[in-house]
């Protein structure tokens, strides 16, 4: 067809409009009719619009009838009201809010009877545009995804994708715009790209999968979307123009989807584009009439101009008729950042104007700004920015950002995912390497999370795997790159599986022991070490205790003292406290001499400065319970056992760690005696290369010398030869 798909009928091979033998299987009815001077009449053609086309419009075919001004059919065109998938409804005004643009009353369709000989098909109302497109529940995401779709190009030699704001030129508002310089798409790659489910991208390389992103990012954003794209891969160089739009088909009543579209040939100079008909000049003119009406260029000359930046090979989508948010403005927003695409925030998210340090990290956090910004989130989504491929937003290029290298204290954990049951016999073992630590500004701020990418793209930016209460878990990061999993079709979520869940089960479980093992790095205490301290103040620690106060009848603690008989060997005091309620765990309950007991505590602390245990200073603690404290940390517990053999581990790999680096100071030091030694070597085995040239230069001289002596010699004996002959 000459450019209009019917996104129902564009794969069916009974279609028919499909001629036998005909190789363009894409075939529809015109869109409205044409009279013969030129104007256009019904929905597509918004009232008299001129289809004259000069010569500097680029059509050069058609009808040599028409003359100068180019082609003119003759005649009126007719419209047969069973197929041109229109009714009498027209929708006034299409809601600008996204998520209420679906909600209108559609009439019944009408009953359309197959053609003899073909198959029933589905047909696709227009509303599912808007009900695909709200799998995105995040404007952002969306961008991302036509982000996806340049970054796909890469091995088609794209070396950018630009996005940026532009001018509808037709009403002034703002419109979204993406280009890149890939291979662009020839008539068949974007009627492909414009129907439901087709994909070329079926590599481990790409990102896209399912042939449905385009659709879903561009309805998600805007009501309506036109995309030029040329190519230059096939025999000829084509450029194409394709019109998708929620506000055509509600306006005019449509009750399938269709898409008007352009093909032009280019000749070797690409200035001067032909018309590149598929069908016939009817359903071609008919296709310009509707774009020059719902589109934001009202001539082909200007549709024409959107090439001009467009070079040999590429694509340009601009994304119009932008969506509104629930305040009735605009949901991106274009003027916080002139650098940057933001989404607007409401009254109740904004932030307060006076906030604490921890609040202000936080706030600032790429955790916090991605959720808002494209820039910060376009800087994580890719693992690894390709080399020599840039995004630039808004004329600046975007900073690739590494959250793995923001991490400290770094661990990298293997993973060994198993794909499939034990006796499947497409079960796959396959290792990810995941990278846990804590963020650089822990514990100042509050983020903890995963980071999971698929195919190098970012699926959930913080994954939330842990939920705690407490502070466990604040702090921790991780980065993987899980390509063993099947993302969910907006790329924010992955399919639950099996696989997926004891993916979630590992991550939580990792969180958890690198918390328990490295929480004291950043000021907190662990589980186990709570639990020695605890430990600690319930085992029974020996203090010696005088036994000349011990013995005294008249000191207040003298029944609940033991009394040492030799001070060798300390006894066992497990609490001094007057308020002690479990006497089998924290020792026998006093009674009340609060007044005497301080008095007496100093007197006691005194005489046990000079009999402590070796190695067991004595600490009063407060409230009137003592306990004590080693120099070395240790404590009777298993616990503590644990914790010295630890330390002494510790202290024997610091002592291994100098002796490494004394010894690799002194390698360093016959690194450099070596070296000094070449060089002396070197200079010296110049010098005597020099003196054997001079020595082989004056052998030389003198061999020469030589041979010239001979050679006077001779000349000297030949006369007296030759006399002698002659005698």
């Amino acid at each position: 067809m000459a450019g209009v798909i019917d996104l129902v009928s564009s794969d069916d091979e009974e279609n028919p409009g499909t001629q036998e033998g005909d190789k363009t299987p894409l075939v529809a009815e015109p869109l409205v009719s044409l009279t013969p001077g030129g104007s256009v009449d019904g929905s597509g053609g918004g009232g008299s619009s001129s289809l004259f086309h000069s010569s500097s419009g680029g059509v050069k075919n058609g009808n040599p009838e028409g003359g100068a001004n180019g082609w003119i059919p003759k005649g009126k065109g007719t419209i047969r009201a069973a197929d041109d998938g229109r009714s009498s409804f027209r929708d006034p005004d299409v809601c600008r809010h996204f998520w209420r643009a679906g909600d209108y009353n559609a009439p019944a369709p009408r009953r359309q009877r197959p053609a003899q000989g073909s198959m029933d098909h589905v047909r696709v109302h227009p509303k599912f545009l808007h009900s695909n497109a709200t799998s995105h529940k995040w404007a952002l995401g969306a961008i991302a995804e036509l982000l996806d779709n340049a970054i796909d190009e890469i091995e088609n030699g794209a070396t950018y994708v630009r996005v940026d704001k532009i001018t509808n030129p037709r009403d002034g508002n703002p419109a979204l715009l993406i280009q890149d310089d890939g291979g662009g798409m020839g008539p068949e790659g974007i009627r492909q790209c414009m129907s439901l489910g087709y994909s070329r991208k079926n590599t481990n390389t790409t990102i896209g999968q399912y042939g449905n992103g385009f659709k879903t990012s561009t309805m998600r954003l805007g009501a309506d979307v036109i995309v030029f794209t040329r190519n230059s891969s096939g025999r000829v160089a084509t450029q194409s123009i394709g019109l998708l739009s929620y506000t055509f088909l509600r306006k005019a009543g449509h009750e399938d989807i269709v898409v008007p579209m352009l093909d032009y040939q280019l000749s070797a100079s690409g200035r001067e584009p032909t018309v590149l008909v598929r069908s016939n000049m009817d359903d071609w003119l008919s296709n310009l009439a509707t774009l020059m009406r719902w589109s934001p260029y009202a001539s082909e000359v200007e549709l024409l101009k959107q090439f001009n930046d467009i070079g040999w090979h590429g694509t340009k989508v601009i994304v119009f008729n932008l969506w509104l948010n629930d305040d009735g403005i605009l949901e991106l927003d274009f003027d916080s950042d002139e650098h940057d695409i933001q989404l607007r925030v409401g009254s109740k998210d904004k932030p307060g104007k006076q906030v604490n340090l921890p609040t202000q990290l936080t706030q600032e956090h790429i955790v916090n700004r991605y959720r808002l910004s494209l820039r910060a989130y376009a800087s994580i989504l890719y693992l690894q920015m390709p080399p020599q491929f840039q995004i630039i937003l808004r004329n600046l290029p975007v900073e690739h950002h590494s959250i793995a290298m923001d991490l400290k204290f770094c661990e990298y954990i293997v993973y060994k995912p198993q794909i499939g049951g034990n006796k499947d016999p497409i079960n796959k073992e396959t290792s990810v390497i995941t990278t846990i630590g804590f963020t650089k500004e822990a514990p100042m701020v509050n983020v903890h999370g995963f980071n999971v990418y698929h195919k190098n793209r970012l699926i959930m930016p913080f994954w939330k795997v842990f939920q705690d209460n407490s502070s466990r878990g604040r702090g921790v990061v991780g980065v993987l790159e899980a390509n063993f999993i099947e993302p969910a079709h907006d790329k924010q979520d992955f399919e639950r599986t099996t696989v997926f869940l004891r993916l979630e089960a590992r991550l939580k479980a990792m969180t958890i022991e690198y918390w328990n093992l490295h929480c004291h790095l950043i000021g907190y205490q662990s589980s186990a070490d709570k639990r020695n301290r605890k430990t600690m103040l319930q085992v029974e620690i020996p203090v010696a205790i005088p036994a000349a106060v011990a013995a005294t009848s008249s000191h207040p603690l003298s029944s609940h003292l033991p009394v040492i008989a030799n001070q060798n060997k300390p006894q066992m005091v497990t609490s001094l406290s007057p308020s002690t309620s479990d006497s089998s765990s924290q020792g026998e309950q006093l009674p009340d001499h609060s007044s005497s007991v301080a008095t007496n505590l100093k007197k006691i602390n005194g005489s046990l400065s000079q009999q402590q245990h070796p190695g067991m200073p004595f600490v009063p603690a407060s409230g009137g319970t003592l306990r004590a404290t080693s120099n070395s940390g240790r404590v009777s517990s298993s616990n503590g056992r644990v914790t010295e053999g630890i330390l002494e581990q510790n202290i024997t790999l610091r002592a291994k760690c100098k002796e490494y680096e004394k010894r690799e100071k002194d390698w360093e030091e016959k690194v450099a005696a070596l070296e000094r030694e070449l060089a002396e070597h070197k200079v010296k085995y110049s010098l005597l290369q020099e003196q054997m040239r001079l020595v082989q230069a004056v052998r030389d001289n003198e061999d020469e010398v030589n041979t010239t002596q001979e050679r006077f010699t001779m000349e000297e004996r030949i006369p007296k030869l030759e006399s002698e002959m002659e005698e």
